[in-house]
This record gives C-alpha cells, structure tokens and sequence, in this order.
C-alpha cells in the first residue's frame, strides 16, 4: 500500500499544489532561514549560546533550517477547489477526514472489501475528494514535523535534552508514512470501484475515474 500511495502522491501534487503559491512559500520560508540564521550568528559571537568547537555551526544550520520547515508549511501551497467539490449538493472541505461517507469508509481499511454496485458511484466520488486531502495535509505536515525533527535534534546536539526526548520528534514523522498507505488504500478502493458494472441506468464515470488517476496496483 506504500508503494501505491507514492505513485498515488507523485501523480497527484502537481494537480494538488499551486506553483505560484509554492515558489513564494519557498521565498518566504527561505528568507526567514537567512534571518534566522544571521541572528544565531550573531548572539553565538555576543553570548555563545551554542557551545563552543564545532557544535555551534551544526546547532545554528538546524535551527535555521528547522525554523525555515516551519515557516513554510504556515502557507497554503494548494490550489483552489474548482469547481467547488460537493456531495449531495454541498460544498465539502478539502479534508480527507470530512470528505469520506460512511458508506465508503469500509472500503479504506486494512482488509480490502468487494464494492457493492450501489456504492461504486459514492466511493469514485469521495476518494477524490479523499486523495485530495490526504496530498494536501503531505505537503503541509512533511515540513512542519521535518521542522519539528531538526530543532530537536539541534536541542539535542546543544545537550539541552536526553535522547529519549527525540522520540517524540520520530513519532510524529512517522505520522507521514501512515498518511501515503492511506493514499494506496483510497486508491485500491478506487480501482475496485472502478472494476464494478454500474448499477444498470447509471452513466460510467470512464477508465480513469473522476480524478483521472492512471495509477495501477502493482502487477497489473
């Protein structure tokens, strides 16, 4: 489910992610490092904070590379819903979590499950919607908790922390991993959707269903 959720990811963020609001994400998250970075400079030269030897050149680039992670994932980088995504005719968040009916969620767990005919319109519908989110919330959280992992690790290499502290930074990371198996989940229901005749008078949503991912299960 790994695998098919990366291929889901690669596929998707170019649909998902504005280049224009990226670019200046980046600029903004970029000059925010140099600022940090020039300020630890400058209060290591004034009051040595960071230790002495070679600590100081390590402890000041993952801070401002920490901190630099965080400033980024502060900006939305996703393009505007359009047109405006609804279910049952209204509009939905663009969030994995508000996006999935629970008639289709039986079909993202761990053990796959059949497509019963009368969902096949519901689950091509939502796992949209749902793949959507799910590549939405990487891209915001891979920096954030990347963030997160270097400013600990700058705690720990200044000795501010015990190792066991760092555990806490893995835990969350380990959050990303969890979302791109959902992705291959939402993506092996959608192509078990997609394998089920539709129930008879309704129109077919196509080959690539209504995201027109060409994404594959493995062997296939």
């Amino acid at each position: 489910m790994f695998r098919l959720g990366w291929q889901v990811l690669r596929e998707r963020i170019a649909t998902v992610v504005d280049p224009a609001r990226a670019r200046r994400a980046v600029w903004i998250a970029a000059a925010c490092s140099v600022v940090v970075l020039v300020g630890a400079v400058a209060l290591q030269l004034a009051f040595g904070w960071a230790g002495t030897g070679v600590r100081p050149v390590v402890v000041i680039a993952l801070v401002s590379l920490g901190l630099g992670s965080i400033v980024l994932s502060a900006f939305r980088t996703d393009r505007p819903l359009d047109p405006a995504a609804t279910i049952n005719g209204r509009q939905v968040r663009p969030d994995w979590q508000m996006s999935v009916r629970w008639s289709v969620q039986p079909y993202l767990g761990r053990r796959q499950r059949p497509v019963a005919p009368e969902d096949r319109a519901a689950v091509l519908t939502d796992v949209g919607l749902l793949q959507r989110g799910l590549v939405r919330q990487l891209t915001r959280l891979t920096p954030l908790l990347g963030g997160i992992a270097l400013l600990g690790i700058a705690a720990f290499a200044r000795s501010d922390v015990r190792p066991i502290a760092l555990l806490w930074a893995a835990v969350y990371v380990c959050t990303l991993p969890d979302l791109v198996v959902r992705l291959g989940r939402s993506e092996r229901a959608r192509l078990a959707a997609l394998a089920v005749d539709p129930p008879a008078g309704d129109a077919d949503t196509g080959k690539h269903g209504v995201d027109g991912s060409k994404v594959r299960l493995p062997g296939d």
